[in-house]
């Protein structure tokens, strides 16, 4: 209602501002004319197409045009627009907007000659075209009419004159070409000084010749001067075509520099060669297409270096070339002046032959490998080597350290991070698994981590910075996320890793380091900030008090409520014991002051619940009470912490306190006073099986008392205290995962409820069997004159049958406790630790109950 009010409101508003009236309550004529606009917009189903939307599209498709360099689209589209007013239409916004929705790319699709046939004024009439002019006057048969002519000098008023013409077409080559009229001949240019050139030709003379032969036959050498053959040398250096050398680099045998020994010759042309061969393949190599920017960036610094002995062969050549003083030219001293700025070429060539070698190794391979020969370098104490190898790693780690910085300062895995070692395992995950399954590391088949060896030792800080800024984001944490991404300067550098004064210092040693502080900055930075958010804004305590309460029974009262409510029903022998829903009201009424009722429930295993009968639901703390599961779903934040691994210990805890609460409540239905009562009506008989009753029940009170005792004091208040600190203490998530499962592991192995301690746990829980045993003697023995409805009639003759099943609990009581106290001892004895030291003091608690009277 509110909502019409208000449009008839604004209806009438609108008919005030057209008609430039102040309508009164009591004009008939306005109110016609406004219900009939409302029933008119009522009516309507569809709404107007927005023109202002559509006049920005269309200026924004001019404004693509004139950017792509389409200004006549633009110009012929805009001429247009502007010519529509004076056609009024109605339906002009939708009729543009479906032709904005029907066009293709029309910065590339659209052609201006289709415009102009549009534009032409199509009257009726033929119309001339050059093609019909051809076909009539012969000019597609007479090929010779394109024919150049050549003009003599003679006929000077002839020559073709170039002016200023037209405007040619867009697709003539023009600037290259020869003005028309002109041959070939016409552009000779003839030398006026033919020395120069005449020494040139003498100096390339040895090119030219072909080897002779003396009178033996054997070939002679063709002779060439030092000067020559350096200058080859350095051109083959360059990667240039020689005549010294062939296609491969190898010295052509028919060449010898004409003052130096054959063997010499061959050795200096041999080691160029070989010098040459290295070279190549670093140009080689940059010269290919790689699609992988890491690649990309070993290229570019492959190049960059093979610039810079373009330079320095240069420099040589014009030392040469142009001598400010007098230069000695000597293949030999080339050599040595080559040597120092060859040698570290030699040696990255032979990283990318590797490589090459192994082309399906990992895209990191030749970081891994440039990093080896930096480290052997500094080793052998080649310092120059080393810096040049050291600078080269860095600079291709930087475009691997992109991918690590989006990591760990905006929790991004870049598009082509597919060689990363962290990647994004599963998208449709729960919160409370994003931090153990949405993301993982990648690992080769023998389970090492698919990264550069020397980032091992930081990758689990990267792996969790990166999630913590996942989660931080997810959390509204973005100001820590905005610090870090402000951090941008160059942390990798060969001055920042390797100052002066740290020659000396291994450079694994000093990368690590690096490294190592640079993540540690954002590691402390991103897991403070997380694990704050998850003490002080997701109540973290408050859930892990929660989980307490409800699997540690830490809250008495409100276990107690719970147990009692479930026994009864067990004793009962009631059939839907195991009702799913009824056991979630009883526990979140038991429990509604501790913990938030909708956070808990109770589930059963249905499959194994209806293969338990009432009975053996009622007579054994082992056939239905494992079945019970209490869930408690914490917030998503909190879940992170609670693996699955947790939660099993938890829940077996739980399952372990409810049979200790379950024998306990069967012992104590047993009414002293009841027995007091009748003391004067029973005779010696029934008088002897109410001592040996009670003697039983006593001894297995004090049993679940003193079991209880060790649970609550010596186990769970101090490892649930020692939790809290750890959690505390924790430096991030998977540190206060790890605190967390280590004190419920710890909790699992002190009760003896660890896989190897199973035999152990089964003579306690027989034990406690006990307890429910006897309780059930003591009801059969009551009902001495009526069968069980089980048909159960093993306590028939009377008292006899009953002492005879209390000396059987006796001896199974001394049995067992017996066997728990040399357990425990043993176990304490093979193993040392804390563990072993609570097993002694449960032996010495048990140890009162080895006697032999009860």
């Amino acid at each position: 209602m509110a909502f019409a009010a208000q449009i008839e409101g604004l209806t009438g508003d609108l008919i005030a501002a057209l008609t430039q009236t102040r309508p009164s309550a009591n004009d008939k004529g306005f109110l016609r004319t406004r219900d009939a606009a409302l029933r008119a917009f009522k009516t309507h189903k569809f709404l107007r197409t927005n023109h202002f939307e559509v006049e920005k599209s269309l200026i924004g498709l001019q404004e693509r045009f004139r950017v792509n360099n389409r200004d006549s689209l633009a110009d012929e589209l805009k001429a247009r627009l502007d010519s529509l007013p004076e056609h009024p239409f109605k339906w002009y916004p939708e009729t543009l907007h479906l032709l904005l929705e029907l066009s293709d790319q029309p910065t590339y699709n659209t052609r201006l000659g289709n415009i102009a046939r549009l534009d032409a004024n199509d009257d009726g009439r033929p119309q001339l075209r050059w093609e019909d002019i051809a076909r009539e006057d012969g000019w597609a048969q007479d090929l010779d009419i394109w024919d150049s002519i050549n003009y003599s000098d003679e006929s000077g008023d002839e020559i073709f004159e170039g002016g200023a013409g037209e405007e040619s077409d867009a697709n003539s080559n023009f600037g290259g070409d020869a003005p028309p009229g002109r041959t070939a001949e016409d552009l000779i240019i003839h030398p006026e000084n033919n020395e120069a050139l005449k020494a040139v030709i003498k100096q390339q003379e040895w090119k030219q010749e072909e080897p002779t032969q003396d009178p033996n036959g054997r070939a002679h050498k063709i002779g060439l001067s030092e000067m020559q053959a350096l200058r080859e040398v350095l051109f083959m250096l360059q990667g240039l075509r020689t005549t010294l050398f062939d296609a491969n680099g190898a010295p052509d045998p028919a060449f010898q520099v004409s003052n130096i020994a054959w063997q010499t010759h061959k050795s200096l042309l041999i080691a160029f060669s070989e010098a040459g061969g290295y070279i190549s393949i670093l140009r080689r190599f940059a010269s290919q297409r790689e699609k992988e920017p890491q690649l990309q960036a070993l290229q570019d610094c492959v190049t960059e270096r093979v610039r810079v002995l373009d330079r320095y062969l240069v420099r040589i050549q014009e030392r040469l070339a142009n001598p400010a003083e007098q230069v000695v030219v000597s293949l030999i001293a080339a050599k040595e002046e080559l040597t120092p700025v060859l040698e570290p070429l030699f040696k990255l060539s032979g990283v990318i032959l590797k490589v090459q070698q192994n082309p399906t190794s990992d895209n990191f391979r030749y970081l891994e490998l440039l990093f080896d020969e930096s480290s052997m370098a500094q080793l052998t104490g080649n310092q120059l080597l080393y810096e040049f190898l050291a600078r080269i790693f860095l600079e291709c780690f930087t475009v691997y350290l992109r991918e690590i910085r989006s990591w760990v300062e905006e929790g991004r895995l870049l598009p082509s991070d597919e060689a990363f070692f962290i990647y994004n395992g599963a998208k449709d995950v729960p919160l409370g698994g994003i931090w153990q399954h949405r993301f993982k590391l990648r690992r080769t088949e023998d389970g090492q981590l698919l990264a550069p060896k020397f980032v091992h030792p930081a990758a689990d800080k990267i792996y969790t910075t990166g999630k913590s800024i996942v989660i931080l984001r997810l959390l509204g944490r973005l100001k820590v996320e905005d610090t870090l991404r402000g951090d941008r300067e160059q942390i990798l550098t060969y001055e920042s890793i390797c100052p002066p004064g740290f020659e000396s210092a291994p450079f694994p040693d000093l990368f690590n380091m690096a490294l190592g502080q640079w993540i540690d900055r954002k590691y402390t930075a991103v897991s403070s900030a997380l694990k704050t958010a998850i003490f002080d804004e997701c109540g973290f305590e408050a859930a892990l008090q929660a989980l307490h309460s409800v699997y540690l029974m830490s809250d008495g009262a409100a276990a107690a409520s719970f147990c009692e409510r479930l026994f009864a029903k067990l004793d009962a022998k009631d059939a839907n014991w195991h009702n799913r829903r009824a056991l979630t009201t009883s526990a979140q009424e038991a429990f509604a002051g501790t913990v938030e009722a909708s956070r808990l429930s109770v589930n059963v295993d249905a499959a194994e619940s209806h293969q338990v009968s009432a009975t053996e639901a009622r007579n054994s703390v082992v056939a239905a009470l494992p079945l019970i599961q209490v869930v408690y779903r914490a917030e998503w934040p909190v879940q992170m912490i609670l693996n699955e691994q947790s939660t099993a210990h938890y829940q077996s805890i739980f399952t372990f306190a409810l049979q200790m609460k379950r024998s306990a409540y069967a012992l104590h239905k047993a009414k002293l006073l009841d027995d007091l009562r009748s003391e004067g009506e029973a005779d010696d008989a029934e008088m002897a099986a109410r001592d040996l009753f009670y003697a039983a029940r006593s001894s297995l009170v004090w049993f679940c008392d003193t079991l209880q005792t060790y649970l609550a004091t010596v186990v769970l208040i101090p490892q649930t205290a020692r939790m809290r600190r750890e959690l505390r203490a924790a430096p991030d998530v998977d540190g206060m995962m790890a605190a967390h499962a280590r004190c419920t592991k710890r909790m699992i192995d002190q009760l003896c409820l660890g896989a190897k301690l199973e035999p152990l746990r089964d003579a306690l829980l027989e034990v406690l069997d006990l307890g429910i045993q006897l309780e059930y003697a003591r009801a059969k023995h009551g009902r001495m004159a009526v069968v069980d409805g089980d048909g159960d009639d093993s306590m028939s003759g009377g008292n006899d049958g009953y002492i005879v099943v209390l000396r059987q609990i006796k001896a199974d009581f001394v049995r067992l406790v017996r066997f728990i106290c040399t357990a425990l001892r043993s176990v304490a004895r093979a193993i040392s630790g804390e563990n072993a030291a609570r097993w002694d003091v449960l032996a010495d608690m048990l140890q009162p109950g080895h006697g032999e009277e009860m």
